[in-house]
This record gives C-alpha cells, sequence and structure tokens, in this order.
C-alpha cells in the first residue's frame, strides 16, 4: 500500500495500518519503515479480535488482514490471510473501491 498509497488517496480512500505489537516495538519499525499513513497500536488485540485478524496456530505470528469499510461504515471487502504472504495486491483493492 506504501508504493500506491496516492493511487487509494486520489479515490478518497483513508489508509490506517494497525499493529498489534507494543508501541516501542512499533515505533523502531516505523523508524526505519517509515509509512506515508498512521499507524494505529493495539497492544490489546481489541480491533485484532473483532475482526478476527489474530494469530493462530498454524499462523507463523500476525495474520494479515486488509479491511474496506465504506463511508456507510459497512465492511465491503475483507481478506484475513493464514500467513504473512497471504495480502491482497493493491490492484484487487484498488478494483473494490473503484466499484464504491
Amino acid at each position: 500500500m506504501r508504493d500506491d498509497y496516492e493511487q487509494f488517496t486520489s479515490r478518497g480512500a483513508e489508509v490506517l495500518a494497525i499493529s498489534a505489537e507494543p508501541a516501542a516495538r512499533s515505533a523502531d519499525y516505523l523508524r526505519t519503515h517509515p509509512l506515508p499513513f498512521p499507524t494505529l497500536i493495539d497492544e490489546g488485540h481489541t480491533v485484532f479480535d473483532e475482526y478476527d485478524a489474530g494469530s493462530r496456530l498454524l499462523s507463523l505470528g500476525q495474520r494479515p488482514a486488509l479491511f474496506v469499510i465504506g463511508p456507510d461504515g459497512i465492511v465491503r471487502y475483507g481478506d484475513v490471510g493464514a500467513q504473512q504472504w497471504n495480502i491482497p495486491s493493491n490492484k484487487a483493492v484498488l478494483t473494490v473501491l473503484d466499484a464504491l
């Protein structure tokens, strides 16, 4: 999403990252891997649990999740992968945005 951030914002989308890592660890990561969009800290896994994106026995750490929430607050697209490499392409997400 970092590489295509302008394509998302040109469609009126707000991009947010949510980290389940402690704030200090997230800050360390973001210092070396800056993002053009905000990263929210969810140490208590409140959001991760709400969207069923928490770690599972067979996943190698936190499962990747991506959601498109429409202006009406309704989830219009959701994808929760089993492993870190199970992330939908930016093109697929942009297509969803174009359909809203």
